[in-house]
């Protein structure tokens, strides 16, 4: 009989571990529970599947499809939606260890990433005791970096298109795409599947009978902004820095135009520098964009940073001297979390939120000159000196 070794034993041991910590954190209610509770019970009595004809809700139609099958199921409601939002986890996962397993073979690295992953501070609170679901998007996101990798375009669009049809937080990394683009790297019409797969993934709650207007405009700004009216909601990001009360609709339009030309701003840099757009050099600007754009955009909750905490690990196994960027990132997460789970909205915070603003700003400035600093100026032609040929008589 072959001998097991050890390391797999210890594999096996986390892996039960991860299991449990999350089982720690079943019964705590949260607010955003509270809602999700409400949406399933609405759903609940209007015929599980058949409720998806009715406006019910914020959150697009592919996550009410979610809960509706849950209906069906047997068992508490709570144990039952938190066990979905558990299976996005190993999702998440999944695509993290496939990711790294392209840049370190073997099974050792890749595996330590996976473990990192799943024992992630904020990747753990989120699903278990937050009850949110932001490894949902996350995980289709990373499923597109890792096909973008690949050089599967199609199916990388496919399934970015995926996570942004769960939550609008998946536009963070769309940047990378307009990057890729225009760097002749992926060709333009791939992009024709993101309004494709978004519709065709509305298509059954339209079948049930919603209004198609109304759950395809979800989504837009002038709707969405009814639910953040304050420039920042605890996240770590530049307004922080900003406690204002008045003219804040002013605030939000400049935050969006400012955050507009500093993401083009970088895309113009590397198109016009031609840089190689090599697997690191993708993994770094995934990473700089999603730490970028949350960074700027008003309106953010402290969770919308959830895939720059899972991106600075992978780009840390791809660059490891990066590895602080990881630590600053999951800091300013993690603590800025932990006043809305232990201390309540409004009433302090563990950690004043200019300093995780600031962490958050230091990981940003690290990460945007690994992906800028090495490069150089496209050399031209010099002009010729030789005279011109003369014209024959």
């Amino acid at each position: 009989m072959r001998r097991v070794q050890p390391e797999w034993i210890l594999i096996a041991v986390l892996a039960v571990l991860a299991v449990a910590v999350r089982w720690i954190g079943r019964h705590e209610m949260t607010a955003d529970m509270r809602i999700f509770f409400v949406w399933y019970g609405k759903l609940d009595a209007a015929g599980g599947w058949s409720g998806l004809g009715k406006e019910i809700g914020n959150y697009n139609a592919p996550f009410l499809y979610i809960l509706a099958l849950l209906t069906y199921l047997p068992g508490p409601t709570l144990m039952k939606i938190k066990m979905a939002w558990v299976l996005f986890d190993v999702l998440l996962v999944y695509f993290g260890y496939r990711i790294v397993a392209l840049r370190r073979p073997g099974r050792r690295i890749p595996v330590l990433a996976a473990l990192v992953l799943a024992f992630l501070p904020t990747v753990v609170i989120n699903s278990s005791l937050y009850g949110q679901c932001d490894a949902m998007w996350a995980a289709f996101a990373l499923g597109g970096v890792y096909y973008l990798l690949r050089e599967r375009p199609w199916l990388a669009v496919t399934m970015f298109t995926v996570a942004l049809s769960f939550k609008p937080q998946a536009i963070f990394i769309f940047p990378l795409l307009a990057l890729l683009v225009l760097a002749g790297s992926l060709r333009w019409r791939t992009l024709l599947a993101v309004p494709l797969v978004y519709v065709v993934l509305d298509l059954p709650a339209i079948l049930a009978g919603r209004d198609p207007v109304e759950l395809l405009t979800l989504y837009s700004p002038a709707r969405q902004a009814a639910y953040v009216p304050a420039l920042t909601s605890n996240a770590a990001s530049i307004y922080a820095y900003l406690p204002v009360h008045t003219r804040l609709d002013t605030l939000k339009t400049l935050g969006y135009v400012f955050a507009a030309v500093l993401v083009v701003g970088v895309i113009y840099t590397l198109v016009a520098a031609r840089a190689r757009m090599d697997a690191e050099r993708i993994v770094t600007a995934a990473t700089f964009f999603v730490i970028l754009v949350p960074f700027l955009l008003p309106g953010m909750h402290e969770r919308y940073f959830f895939l720059a905490d899972v991106m600075t690990v992978v780009l840390a196994f791809y660059r490891p001297r990066l590895w602080p960027v990881a630590l600053l990132v999951q800091a300013a997460s993690l603590l800025s979390y932990l006043p809305f789970l232990f201390i309540g909205t409004g009433h302090g915070q563990f950690v004043p939120l200019p300093v995780l603003a600031t962490m958050m700003l230091a990981a940003l400035l690290i990460t945007g000159y690994a992906l800028l600093g090495d490069l150089r100026p496209v050399s031209r032609p010099a002009a010729s000196t030789a005279p011109l040929p003369t014209r024959p008589a």
